[in-house]
């Protein structure tokens, strides 16, 4: 059975922090200001309002700032072991010998439309 705690600290909900709808974003308001939020829905919709616009103005803020940041910002490389070189090392010679091999069957599948047949021929016997 599920017990709401917050029910036992008065006779109605905690409104000094009122959440915004959707978001983790917190109004702390004094007691009075509560009061009139939760009595008032159109002051509640203005306040709610003000909040999202300084939310969006900060988290503007914060982008240009990472914007500008971005140019000082130092890439290190990512330490791997031995093992994980060799093992993407292989991977890539491996892939290599594929595309080369994709590329004498396509280059072999072309000469077939040639007008050459004669060379063809003598090229299939060779495969």
């Amino acid at each position: 059975m599920a017990v709401n705690l917050t029910s036992m600290f008065g006779d109605r909900p905690q409104v000094s922090m009122q959440t915004i709808p959707a978001t983790n974003v917190y109004i702390h308001v004094n007691p009075d200001m509560a009061d009139r939020i939760l009595v008032d829905p159109a002051y509640k919709l203005e306040r709610l309002k003000e909040a999202h616009e300084k939310l969006y103005a900060m988290h503007e803020a914060y982008r240009a700032v990472d914007r500008q940041m971005a140019s000082q910002r130092i890439q290190l490389p990512v330490p791997y072991g031995r093992d994980l070189y060799e093992t993407w090392f292989e991977i890539e010679k491996s892939i290599a010998k594929f595309d080369r091999l994709f590329n004498k069957v396509e280059i072999f599948n072309a000469r077939k439309l040639s007008s050459d047949s004669r060379t063809h021929e003598r090229r299939e016997k060779r495969m």
